[in-house]
């Protein structure tokens, strides 16, 4: 259970006209300080805040003002925030946010459930009355994304119409943190699988292991240590968000050599993968080896052996600089396709992540393990087929059941409390915000409906389709 420490002040800002509830974002920051910041800016996007501070606050209010008309609450949702420094965080890589429930409470008045943890937003909604002095929900953005030292030349971006470019928007950010916030969060002991206090969480009511046939709740603390880590059978099997999985997910995008089918990772950038697919010769692609991409097979700098590559599928190793450098420079060698191998063991896929509209091929990641195997082959003809197949959700099991992000290897803040990062098309609750989500909710709102949240009649939410 991640805690938070209350704290004072400074600013507080109501929230504008709503529908299903009042969410007010309340700012913890100290005096010229991220959401009290007095640089002058310009206005970007439609968010005509005049300073620094006000751009943050309108932004991260668009995102709750979002929400307040999703879900149904009758007691008021205060979100306590602050800007500040979040690590790991470096030119490549790094926390964007993290937020989750102020309180978790059990046993109060009108619980649908008795001796079951909930966020207390949730509780405060069944309860009809606040049952807490507290704020409903804790959030933190990095502060330093705004900085070259995090993420290099990308930044946060403030503007309220979703085109954000190569920079992070930070409403679709906010959209997901605050839903860890409603409800998308866990109480157990990540060390030792125990209950807290020998009680489930809302959440761990639905998560279930395929392998074992058991809910959370129905799991000893060992089953769910185990389970935790139980990559690609970790499920969410609450009813509503089956159903809208099977309206919204694509099929699954796989990659065929020979007789052999390889798991892979769509990255959030490139073109797409069809069902009628591509196919071609994986060839490895070469570079040269300098201070910007230290191994001669990372794609770094531009490719040396671009009359090999061209009108084939280059295979890449991760590593040194960022997958959209090394796809831009496979696609200006001719590539048709990339595959990016990881770099680390690891049980799935990598999901290459990045922005880059310029970049048009299709690009993939495969384990460290599939990744050696291919490389011993090459030096015959390597032919691979990329397509999608239309019979299987991609992101959900043989049931229909969304996949929960589990890893081999537990990450902490990421494991469990996310989707599985094989959802195609690429989904807001994912451990990796991937710079295709717009400003909706997804499955997202469908699993905070499961755990108990009700969307107003005005919601008024957009019609889904399968994606093809």
């Amino acid at each position: 259970m991640r805690a938070f420490v209350a704290a004072c002040f400074s600013i507080l800002i109501a929230a504008s006209a709503f529908a299903g509830a009042k969410i007010t974002i309340r700012s913890t920051d100290d005096p010229n300080v991220g959401l009290n910041d007095p640089t002058p800016v310009e206005p970007v996007g439609g968010n005509n805040g005049k300073t620094l501070g006000e751009q943050r606050m309108i932004a991260l209010q668009h995102a709750a003002d979002i929400w307040s008309k999703l879900i149904d609450s009758s007691v008021e949702i205060v979100i306590d925030t602050k800007f500040r420094s979040l690590t790991p965080c470096d030119s490549s890589s790094g926390v964007l946010a993290s937020a989750g429930p102020s309180h978790t409470v059990a046993n109060f008045d009108n619980a649908p459930k008795q001796d079951v943890w909930y966020p207390i937003a949730l509780a405060n909604r069944f309860a009809q009355k606040h049952l807490s002095n507290d704020s409903e929900i804790a959030a933190s953005f990095n502060l330093d994304v705004d900085n070259a030292t995090c993420l290099g030349n990308t930044s946060w971006y403030y503007g309220l119409d979703d085109k954000h470019g190569s920079n992070i928007d930070i409403i679709t950010v906010a959209l997901h943190e605050f839903g860890h916030g409603f409800g998308i969060s866990g109480t157990y002991s990540s060390k030792t699988g125990a209950l807290f206090q020998g009680k489930p969480n809302i959440f761990e009511l639905f998560t279930f292991d395929d392998t074992v046939g058991l809910h959370w709740d129905q799991m000893t603390d060992a089953q769910r240590l185990t389970s935790q880590t139980n990559d690609q059978n970790l499920v969410w099997d609450g009813s509503r968000a089956r159903l809208r999985a099977d309206r919204m997910l694509g099929p699954t995008p796989f990659m065929r050599i020979g007789g052999t089918e390889y798991k892979i990772g769509k990255a959030s950038f490139g073109g797409p993968i069809t069902v009628a697919g591509l196919s071609g010769t994986v060839v490895a692609a070469t570079d040269e080896s300098n201070e910007t991409g230290t191994s001669a097979t990372d794609a770094c700098t531009a490719l040396t052996n671009a009359s090999a590559v061209t009108g084939r599928i280059a295979l890449i190793d991760r590593g040194n600089c960022p997958f959209v450098v090394k796809a831009k420079n496979a696609q200006d060698a001719g590539a048709i396709a990339m595959i990016v191998v990881d770099n680390v063991t690891a049980s799935s896929p990598i999901v290459p992540g990045g922005s880059d509209p310029s970049v048009t091929i299709p690009v993939v990641g495969i384990t460290k393990t599939d990744g050696d195997s291919l490389r011993t082959q090459l030096s015959g003809s390597l032919f691979a087929v990329l397509a999608a197949d239309p019979t299987r959700l991609s992101g959900a099991d043989s049931a229909g059941n969304v996949r929960l992000y589990a890893p081999s290897t537990f990450s902490g803040g990421s494991s469990v409390h996310h989707w599985d990062s094989s959802a195609f098309p690429n989904l807001l609750m994912e451990p990796n915000i991937s710079s295709d989500l717009t400003h909706s909710v997804d499955i997202t709102l469908d699993q905070l409906v499961d755990i108990g949240w009700v969307e107003p009649v005005s919601a008024g939410r957009q019609k889904l389709r399968r994606s093809q």
